[in-house]
């Protein structure tokens, strides 16, 4: 019996060698991508973005040339690289986003909380001058 060529069988092997091959290294994962909302109040802006697996402890949130940024590391566990896996796919690594802000910010008064995976940052719109200027 004659095999007749199958090009998505071929495409599986390849894709299950490359597969193994990226299996056998240990390199820091690293991931930009963060699914954030950012919303504009009428006296602040919330930026809620999702984190989930974080420790709150490896969540920095600051403010940056008129940037908001978020950036989450993920130290690998020394006890864990011992153990017997079969497949290791959560890496240790860090993630981050950068949101440029459409308003100034009152830097002072910028609360953040974390819970369940997600992470909430309100950003409180900085208060304009405002000077009346006597007419003469």
């Amino acid at each position: 019996m004659r095999r007749i060529f199958d090009p998505f069988e071929e495409l599986r092997r390849m894709q299950e060698r490359l597969s193994r091959m990226f299996e056998e290294f240990e390199v820091p994962y690293y991931s930009p991508t963060m699914p954030v909302d950012v919303i504009d109040e009428k006296d602040e802006i919330r930026v809620i973005a999702d984190l989930p697996g974080f420790d709150k402890n490896e969540i920095e949130v600051y403010v940056e040339d008129g940037t908001l940024v978020i950036k989450a590391t993920r130290k690998e566990e020394i006890e864990e690289k011992k153990k017997n896996y079969i497949r290791q796919e959560r890496r240790f690594g860090e993630t981050y986003r950068r949101i440029s802000l459409p308003v100034d910010v009152d830097v002072e008064r910028i609360k953040a909380k974390y819970n369940n995976g997600i992470l909430e940052v309100i950003l409180p719109k900085a208060e304009k001058e405002r000077r009346v200027v006597k007419i003469e």
